[in-house]
């Protein structure tokens, strides 16, 4: 009796706490085969799962990527059905204090790290003509924040690089997903927070509190729980014609209703609600 296939995910940056490791657990509570990945093994001590499989990904890494990729096709004979590029990492800090080496980092993880994903897996896809690419983006990416200007630079350009890869899969039967999340609760901005300090000789020293609301503020009261938003994104993924885009989370209504201002009026908004110069 030959056994069902089980669908196959591969899913970046599954680190423990953040949201792709609540993205393996969803995709595993719908009975699907998940290969998780992130840089360090040991961060996804609390994932375990007899249809799990856990990888080392550097996404910033070509090699890496493509190993991982051709170690999931040889290993199970499988192919991929779903790819999540999840993978990426924060920059609160103003503009002007960002390094050349650290902007660059940001960059090659959270939209050339995707790139290197999608370009590993997306042509198999379009072989067979079918599967899912789901990208990870932000509504800062959108409309930017200040204080957080390097993370909406990468998150904007991963927003236009998915849009313009969904036009161009759709007539070889791939589908591509853009989530755009709000406020979630996770362990992103936790994790800088612990190395985080203002450069002593930033021109932003009279602007710390503001910079640490900035730091703050995806973590607030009105974040949405990571398992719900998780839940909500594998039920648009697994739908039988996964939406293009989605947004979700605290703040997404805030959001949209300053991007159907006028732009000028809407940035003038977001400038005197984070930018009041202190008295």
């Amino acid at each position: 009796m030959t056994t069902q296939r089980l669908p196959v995910v591969f899913i970046t940056g599954c680190s423990d706490g953040g949201i792709g490791s609540g993205l393996v657990k969803e995709f595993l509570s719908r009975e699907h085969l998940v290969y998780a990945s992130t840089r360090s093994l040991a961060s996804m001590s609390t994932l375990a799962h007899e249809n799990l499989r856990k990888l080392a990904v550097d996404v910033t890494d070509t090699a890496s990527v493509d190993a991982a990729v051709r170690k999931i096709y040889e290993e199970d004979g499988e192919e991929i059905d779903i790819v999540v590029a999840n993978a990426g990492i924060t920059c609160i800090d103003p503009l002007l204090d960002v390094t050349l080496e650290r902007s660059q980092l940001v960059m090659d993880t959270n939209l050339f790290g995707a790139v290197r994903v999608v370009n590993a897996v997306a042509p198999r896809m379009a072989k067979r003509g079918r599967g899912l690419i789901v990208t990870i983006g932000s509504i800062v990416g959108e409309l930017g924040t200040p204080f957080s200007g390097l993370y909406n630079t990468s998150k904007a350009a991963l927003h236009a690089y998915t849009e313009t890869l969904s036009v161009e899969l759709r007539p070889l039967g791939v589908n591509v997903m853009l989530v755009s999340p709000g406020s979630v609760r996770s362990n992103i901005i936790n994790n800088q927070k612990k190395t985080f300090a203002l450069n002593p000789s930033s021109i932003y020293k009279d602007f710390a509190p503001q910079i640490e609301r900035r730091l703050n503020s995806s973590q607030g009261p009105d974040s949405m729980p990571t398992a719900d938003f998780c839940r909500a994104v594998v039920d648009a993924a697994l739908a039988p014609a996964p939406p293009p885009y989605i947004s979700l989370g605290g703040t997404v209504r805030l959001f949209n209703f300053l991007k159907w201002l006028n732009r000028q009026r809407a940035l003038g908004m977001i400038y005197n609600s984070m930018m009041k110069v202190p008295a």
